[in-house]
This record gives C-alpha cells, sequence and structure tokens, in this order.
C-alpha cells in the first residue's frame, strides 16, 4: 500500500490516494491512467519525485522508480521552483548603486543624497531578486468551448496579464483603461 500527494498545481486533480501499487513507476501509471490530462500536465510541466523522506534525481530516476517501495511508502510529487530569470541586470545595478553609497569618495555630496542611493539599490536589488523567482503568467486564451471569442470584460485595448505594472498617476490624464479587478457571479 502506498500514498500519492500530489503538490501545487497538481491538487486541481486530487491531493492524496491510497493505491495499492508495488513501485512508484505502478502508482504514477496507475493515476495517469484513471485522471484525464494528468500525464500531459506532468510532460509540460517540471516536477521532483520523493519516496518517503528521499528525492530521486534524475540521475536515479529509473531505479528510484521500479524498486519495490517499503511498507506505507508516501510518494511525493511535487513542481520544481524556477524563476523567471528576467531581473539580472536590476539586481546589479541595485547592489552597484548600494555599494557606491557607501563607498563614493566624493565629499561634496550630502549624506542625504548617499541614503538615498542606498535606499534605491537596495529597493533594486530586491525587485530584482524577487523578478527572478517570480514568473509573469500570460494571457489565457478567450476563446469558449464552442470557439467563438469571448468579449466579457476585455477588448483588445484594455486586456493585460496578470503582474503587470499599474500606473500611479497624479492629478489629471488622459489614458486607456486597465481592468485591474473582474467578477461574474449568479445566483
Amino acid at each position: 500500500m502506498a500514498i500519492v500527494r500530489l503538490y501545487g498545481d497538481l491538487q486541481r486533480f486530487g491531493r492524496r490516494f491510497d493505491l495499492s501499487v508495488a513501485t512508484a513507476a505502478e502508482a504514477v501509471q496507475c493515476l495517469t491512467w484513471q485522471i484525464p490530462d494528468l500525464r500531459t500536465h506532468i510532460q509540460n510541466g517540471r516536477y521532483r519525485l520523493r519516496i518517503n523522506r528521499d528525492d530521486i534525481g534524475e540521475q536515479d530516476l529509473v531505479t528510484g522508480m521500479t524498486s519495490p517501495l517499503p511498507a506505507s511508502a508516501v510518494i511525493h510529487i511535487v513542481p520544481v521552483v524556477s524563476g523567471a530569470k528576467n531581473g539580472w541586470f536590476q539586481t546589479i545595478l541595485g547592489t552597484a548603486l548600494l555599494a557606491a553609497s557607501f563607498f563614493t569618495p566624493f565629499s561634496f555630496i550630502s549624506a542625504g543624497v548617499y541614503a538615498a542611493m542606498g535606499t534605491i539599490g537596495a529597493s533594486m536589488a530586491l525587485c530584482g531578486v524577487a523578478s527572478l523567482l517570480t514568473k509573469t503568467p500570460t494571457l489565457q486564451s478567450r476563446t469558449t468551448d464552442n470557439g467563438k471569442e469571448n468579449t466579457y470584460f476585455s477588448s483588445l485595448d484594455n486586456t493585460i496579464a496578470q503582474g503587470s505594472f499599474v500606473p500611479l498617476l497624479y492629478g489629471e490624464m488622459m489614458t486607456g483603461s486597465k481592468v485591474l479587478s473582474q467578477g461574474l457571479s449568479t445566483e
């Protein structure tokens, strides 16, 4: 008897499965046969396999999947955390500004400018690291099941992806629109 636990985006297929299997390969094969679209979802993503408390790496995958499971084994399928890889420049520039605020030899610049440089550098470095760890999601398809385009709350002029920047305006300006929140509920 083995317990298979799914984590992250795989939890939409279920969280825990109790299976009577001999190997981890049998467990994964059983789940992909029983749950529609699970196989393609796993193939399109990056996941880590853990059996009990042991990580199964790529070099040990064949032996780890085909070796007999111990009694009451727990198989964890966990998504691999990866970043968007587009914040290196911001991180390096922020670190350089932060270092320059401490080691600038110009004595005629006031301490307030040094503090501002340090604050801006630290915030740029932290934002760069955050953008390295976060992937900006893309827009989903706006077509429905019948092939027609869905136009509720969207058009070509005001469709934006989640995670994009929202401008902060002061005073009056003539601008386009960005839908920040939307919802449709029927009761």
